[in-house]
């Protein structure tokens, strides 16, 4: 497995809570920036290294720092820098990542419920993210079955350690841990859902399901 991220000591952070938990070695960290002019070279460098891969998950996210505003009092650089984090980094990601995943891979793109519903006050990150929706499902779409599969799983809160660290957390929330075996799944190809481009893990107990139309 293969973690990557701008953040060298994040990333390193992350392989000593798996050797914590009694797996050591079985995480490689590198260092990758979505927006980085070397980002395909640095893609195919992994490929050279560990061959073609059989899932990528793209889990980007950023919040910007102009904290919470009306969509229209964005200025035209904090507009342009929420796209540049949320949505044409997933975009450089893909174009980077399909050519060196499997042709039975996956290419998973984790997104939030903004890419359905309005978000007052983030309107960069909501618009991103039902951006980045419609690009990972045309990108299912124009691949139609032919080589990896691209999976759109649009996620609703999740426990995750930071939420839990800072003491917010509701039981009724998503386990990390749960969107990981699913994800597993997908690249495993076990998943009832292997096939759907676009699928919802917003209820724990019920678990992923596809998206509208698409059951």
């Amino acid at each position: 497995m293969v973690a990557t991220g701008r953040d060298d000591a994040r990333l390193a952070a992350l392989a000593d809570r798996l050797v914590d938990a009694g797996l050591p070695g079985t995480l490689h960290t590198r260092v990758l920036d979505a927006m980085s002019p070397g980002l395909d070279d640095d893609v195919r460098s992994l490929a050279r290294e560990f061959g073609a891969l059989d899932g990528v998950v793209v889990s980007v996210a950023s919040w910007g720092d102009q904290g919470r505003k009306p969509a229209l009092a964005l200025d035209d650089d904090e507009w342009q820098r929420l796209l540049d984090g949320n949505l044409t980094s997933v975009f450089r990601l893909f174009r980077a990542f399909l050519p060196v995943t499997a042709p039975g891979g996956v290419l998973v793109q984790l997104n939030g419920m903004s890419a359905d519903i309005p978000f007052p006050g983030s309107a960069g990150v909501a618009l991103s993210a039902a951006a980045t929706k419609s690009l990972t499902l045309t990108l299912a779409a124009e691949l139609g079955g032919r080589g990896p599969r691209v999976v759109q799983l649009v996620l609703g809160v999740v426990r995750t350690r930071a939420r839990q660290q800072a003491g917010v957390d509701d039981v009724r929330w998503i386990d990390a841990t749960q969107i990981g075996d699913h994800v597993a799944g997908l690249v495993a190809g076990t998943s009832q859902l292997a096939h759907t481009p676009l699928q919802y893990f917003t209820d724990r107990a019920e678990g992923p399901i596809a998206g509208p139309g698409l059951r």
